[in-house]
């Protein structure tokens, strides 16, 4: 077959892009810059996108563009770019003197408003010379539609190597397929949806035949709804997106923050969320926002089952932050309770109940749907993401990536999302926000930075306190 349809949940994030609030993921990476240049000092572009081009080889979707049904009737399907041009993904860019930070968060805050071009494969790997301190920025960039934060981590992690070494062999001869006719399309378009409503339809009558199994489901849906279906506080970070986006980025100290989920039996992700509401807790008292408020965070959780899925697989979960009152470990005890009563909640089972709507709902009522429900929801003030990275140092042709920062850029009436990501001792966060509604993300960086140092004081502290009673 010439084409692959997009899944239920790529179909469903494709309906839900705004034209002018792009879903795009992807990374600003810091790497030397000696080895990513010839003996002329100019960038070894040729050799970049012959390396690029031979790892993405493997992977179909890297060189596939969306096609849509005629008249928005049915999941638009992935056919082969019979146009596809390394030259048109793997870019470089120069930052103007002195390619200090402010210089590169202009880049980065221009490059997450530019739409990816819809009519080529949705990604772009941007190689930016002229960075501080002998140093290259390396940004992928990928459209939600057509991978999560998971898959885009494997496929930049595919690109680097554990250890300097050569350029990877020759890209591998590549012939595209001819795409399918436009009437075929429909045709098939219409019954893949009626099939998909006759499953849905034939999985509804199954679920009768086992009264106890289907009352337990039931019984964790209505509960999961009922946690998650309240609605958030009203906070000034929670207002409709525009086109102009922020990005700042900040480093933690990896190795203190897991002694501390050590010392304290929670997770890396229970320390993310505390730091977050520490941040938080700092940067809305300058807000007039009273000191009990409680932010609500979204929570995205992979879903793969499989090593090198180039799609979306993920659910959600909805939490409140722990309150600012308390102290740091506090706030972490609060934060690794409420979210081991999210994992048991049964809220996992939401996301696939929304994302099915791709494969049941045409596009063409589901777009408008969608854009609305999401500029108007009222139950999230922010994102939080947190993927766990790599421990090893990575390689580009020879250069050691030195930083890694994720970003994930923001939509609908979220204008903050902060992307996490671990690598080679640094906790790496990226913050994403619209430039309007938050002109001040500096301070919630600042802010970042300062609740992680506490949580880390508060952390040894208490491990003092431990050991000095032990001794007793």
């Amino acid at each position: 077959m010439p084409y692959e349809r997009l899944s239920s949940q790529d179909a469903t994030l494709c309906c839900a892009e705004a034209p002018d609030s792009p879903l795009q993921i992807g990374a600003l990476c810091l790497f030397e810059a000696d080895p990513l240049l010839d003996e002329t000092g100019c960038l070894r572009m040729a050799e970049l996108r012959r390396h690029v081009e031979s790892r993405i080889g493997p992977v179909p979707r890297f060189r596939q563009r969306v096609l849509s049904i005629p008249f928005g009737q049915g999941r638009p399907v992935w056919v082969d770019d019979p146009s596809f041009d390394i030259a048109n993904h793997v870019r470089a860019a120069a930052l103007p003197h002195p390619g200090g930070p402010a210089e590169l968060r202009a880049f980065m805050a221009q490059l997450l408003e530019v739409p990816l071009d819809r009519s080529r494969p949705l990604w772009e790997l941007w190689i930016v010379e002229g960075v501080e301190g002998d140093r290259i920025a390396v940004v992928p960039k990928v459209n939600h539609v057509m991978a999560d934060g998971m898959a885009v981590l494997e496929f930049a992690l595919s690109v680097l190597d554990l250890e300097p070494g050569p350029p990877a062999d020759a890209p591998p001869s590549w012939e595209p397929r001819p795409p399918p006719a436009r009437g075929r399309l429909l045709l098939a378009a219409m019954g893949d949806q009626l099939q998909c409503q006759f499953a849905a339809g034939l999985g509804a009558v199954a679920a009768l035949g086992h009264p106890a199994r289907l009352l337990r489901g039931m019984r964790m849906l209505v509960n999961a709804v009922m946690l998650t279906a309240v609605p958030a506080p009203k906070l000034p970070i929670t207002r409709p997106v525009g086109r102009h986006r922020d990005f700042a980025w900040v480093p933690l100290p990896l190795g203190d923050l897991r002694e501390i989920a050590r010392s304290q039996e929670v997770t890396l992700n229970d320390l993310v969320l505390t730091v977050v509401a520490g941040a938080l807790d700092r940067y809305l008292a300058d807000k007039s926002t009273p000191p009990d408020v409680r932010p609500r965070v979204l929570v995205p959780v992979s879903t793969h089952s499989r090593p090198g899925e180039v799609e979306n697989q993920f659910s959600m979960m909805v939490a409140d932050l722990p309150p600012g009152a308390l102290d740091p470990l506090g706030r972490l005890r609060v934060a690794h309770a409420d979210m081991t009563e999210c994992k048991t909640s049964g809220q996992s089972m939401i996301g696939p109940l929304l994302f099915n709507l791709g494969a049941l709902v045409a596009p063409w009522l589901l777009r408008p749907v969608a854009a609305l429900a999401l500029e108007r929801q009222p139950f999230v003030n922010l994102a939080v993401t947190n993927l766990p990275g790599s421990d090893d140092p990575a390689y580009l042709l020879g250069s050691r990536m030195l930083e890694l920062f994720p970003f994930v850029t923001v939509t609908a009436n979220i204008a903050l999302i902060i992307g996490v990501l671990s690598y080679d001792g640094t906790l790496g966060v990226g913050l994403t926000a619209d430039a309007e509604v938050i002109g001040d993300l500096d301070r919630v960086a600042d802010a970042l930075a300062c609740s992680a140092s506490e949580l880390v004081a508060s952390g040894r502290c208490g491990a003092s306190s431990v050991a000095m009673q032990g001794s007793r």
